[in-house]
């Protein structure tokens, strides 16, 4: 049996649900709503690769709500404090994907070390994976808060490592996200893609050990 560690934002919950609370908050035609969002979600990654490069650590929360911020302002969008508050609470919020519980239920039963490793820190991943129905089915959140920097730094997989009494390649990473599995496969951890839209593996970084499309066949090839 293995340490596996899921990803959170884009794995286990979908980023995109942030739409129907942006679209409530905003009353603005969706495809505003959508390309906010879509800008929202990539300045919250990039952000956070330059807090780490600039060694300059803030918390994913405060990363989600400068991303926010920026995203906002590209589409001269100004709300008030507490309607922006109220949107970057959607994060608190998004919905899990479907078989989530299922592959999670499945593999705790079959022995695995089930956990989240995620950007996010401590207190937002418990309220997300409370309000999204995982909390009951994993043994543990794991945070790259512990270590001070994000993924794809390798500290943060040694983190989970260390955290699991496993060695680095007794744990597998599972993420839907390319640059997580080049990132962790390069640290030495096992991968497993979940490569929902069929787009190539990163040029950069390790390669994929193992390529599925949903989360139950996770299930179905480590149980």
């Amino acid at each position: 049996m293995a340490g596996l560690c899921f990803d959170m934002y884009g794995t286990l919950c979908d980023t995109s649900s942030v739409r129907t609370r942006l679209g409530e908050a905003l009353g603005v035609p969706e495809r505003l709503v959508a390309a906010v969002d879509e800008t929202w979600r990539r300045k919250q990654l990039q952000y956070s690769y330059q807090s780490a490069q600039m060694d300059d650590y803030e918390p994913f929360w405060e990363i989600t709500g400068h991303a926010l911020d920026y995203a906002l302002a590209a589409y001269d969008l100004d709300p008030t404090p507490d309607t922006r508050e109220y949107i970057r609470s959607a994060y608190d919020h998004l919905d899990p994907f479907s078989g989530a519980v299922e592959a999670l239920t499945r593999l705790g039963e079959a022995g695995h070390d089930v956990v989240v490793l995620s950007n996010g820190n401590p207190a937002m991943l418990e309220r997300l994976a409370e309000n999204a129905g995982l909390a009951p089915h994993l043994d543990d959140v794991l945070s790259a808060d512990a270590v001070r920097t994000f993924k794809p730094d390798p500290a943060v997989y040694e983190h989970a490592a260390e955290t699991l009494d496993r060695p680095l390649d007794d744990c597998r990473l599972i993420s839907s996200n390319a640059w997580d599995v080049a990132g962790a496969g390069n640290a030495g951890m096992a991968t497993t893609w979940v490569n929902r839209t069929r787009d190539p593996p990163e040029s950069i970084g390790a390669t994929p050990d193992r390529i599925v499309d949903t989360l139950p066949v996770v299930a179905d090839e480590l149980c």
